[in-house]
């Protein structure tokens, strides 16, 4: 398995926990009388929920390997997302945001990816 990668950021430690969503648009119409029929109308942008730690000796040291994630996510056009199961995305970064606990040694993050378009070359380059 390989770490996760956004662009040009290298994850240093894959994030404790990766959620990547499949979702699909599904309407409901009423039959009067009859009750309700579902149908599906097609698949929306893939998503990724990355929720993990930076760490480091120092709360400086800490920070400052965070900063780089920061730097990463506020970028103004998307970039690739490669996950560690080999697929890839190209993806905007919807959500950043962390906390810090105790001495700031440890910074806790979740960053959300959410794919450009979705597509049927899903995860090839084009």
């Amino acid at each position: 398995m390989t770490n996760l990668q956004y662009g040009t950021y290298l994850f240093e430690h894959n994030p404790r926990r990766i959620d990547l969503s499949y979702p699909r648009r599904v309407v409901t119409q009423a039959l009067p009388g009859r009750g309700a029929v579902s149908q599906q109308v097609g698949a929306l942008c893939r998503s990724v929920r990355c929720e993990g730690e930076v760490f480091g000796p120092t709360a400086q040291t800490a920070m400052e390997k965070l900063g780089q994630l920061s730097a990463a996510c506020n970028q103004t056009q998307p970039a690739w997302l490669h996950l560690p199961t080999g697929e890839k995305l190209n993806c905007w970064v919807s959500r950043f945001s962390y906390s810090a606990q105790g001495d700031g040694r440890v910074l806790s993050y979740l960053v959300e990816f959410v794919e450009e378009r979705n597509s049927s070359s899903q995860g090839v380059d084009g």
